[in-house]
């Protein structure tokens, strides 16, 4: 399995195992592996040996970080004749399965080819942005649930549209909305935890629409929260570089999925960060962003108050 998609990962492997074996098969011939403490000689041998009051035996190898051109982090050495000889003569009793978190593998490595020759490759990568959506909202709907296009949107949000956690997070919704089996933006946002960024990205958007009460009112929130100054300053300027960056592009004409090649960033991201840009000059962005950078520097130097510095910054006007 070749890829970094959580969910789709754990899908697979309860599928697997579910038709594999029942429960009480499970204790004797279920068995997982990591390479990065535990050796391919030990697998090997488990991989030969006969299922205990079974009919097979599943086999899942964690971190082959030995099948990429990944330097070794660990101190245990693995003699990959042991996998190559055994590929050749695979037991029919047992499963063996690599979980590769992944985004490729070392195609000149004369294991890859051979597993590539003779296994079947399980593409868990990250799904495409608008795929995972649908994908939950299928699933939202096959549960006979309905959520609010508003909910939606704040969910996928809040979720920065990944799959895994947007399913780790429906079992909350489902909950809430038991009774009604609707699911409104207050539940999504009473439930759903918001990140560091979250809050740094509404305070964004605070600036950018003039709202001064709002933004010095989430900024002391965050204060109490334990931010620092310093560090809301920093994610600030990341976020104001990629409305910049995205602003230019679009003027540029660059479409979306040009942004993503190029910004090497999560789609989602960018379509916030667009929906914002396009309502202002560069101008403006990139007179904020120059502010925010020099009060960066202001606070690493000492040149004043920290605290002092961010709140002149939220209460100054930008045109």
């Amino acid at each position: 399995m070749l890829g970094k998609e959580r969910y789709l990962t754990k899908q697979f492997k309860k599928q697997l195992v579910a038709s594999g074996m029942n429960e009480e098969e499970q204790s004797f011939n279920l068995m997982t592996f990591d390479m990065k403490q535990d050796l391919l000689d030990n697998v090997m041998i488990e991989a030969q040996t006969i299922p205990f009051f079974g009919d097979r035996k599943i086999i899942f190898i964690q971190e082959p970080y030995f099948l990429t051109g990944e330097k070794k982090k660990t101190d245990v050495e693995h003699n990959l004749n042991t996998l190559l000889e055994y590929l050749d003569e695979p037991s029919p009793s047992t499963i063996l399965v690599f979980l590769a978190p992944y985004d490729k593998l070392d195609e000149r490595k004369k294991i890859v080819k051979k597993l590539k020759k003779e296994a079947i490759m399980i593409d868990v990568s990250d799904m495409d942005n608008r795929l995972a959506q649908k994908y939950v909202a299928d699933t939202i709907k096959a549960e006979g649930y309905e959520i609010s296009k508003e909910a939606f949107e704040e969910f996928i949000y809040l979720t920065n549209a990944n799959l895994s956690q947007m399913m780790n997070e429906l079992d909350k919704l489902f909950l809430a909305a038991t009774d009604s089996k609707k699911i409104s933006k207050e539940m999504v946002h009473q439930l759903i935890p918001r990140t560091l960024e979250h809050s740094i990205f509404d305070l964004l958007k605070y600036v950018l629409s003039g709202q001064k009460d709002n933004a010095l009112t989430l900024y002391k929130e965050l204060l109490l929260q334990g931010e620092e100054p310093i560090k809301i300053n920093a994610i600030l300027v990341s976020q104001f570089r990629l409305l910049v960056q995205v602003k230019i592009m679009a003027d540029r004409h660059y479409q979306q999925s040009n942004m993503i090649d190029v910004l090497k960033i999560h789609p989602y991201r960018i379509k916030l960060s667009l929906q914002e840009a396009k309502r202002f000059e560069l101008k403006t962005l990139g007179a904020i962003f120059d502010y925010l950078v020099e009060n960066d520097y202001k606070m690493k130097s000492g040149y004043m108050d920290a605290n002092l510095l961010f709140e002149l910054f939220l209460m100054k006007e930008f045109k």
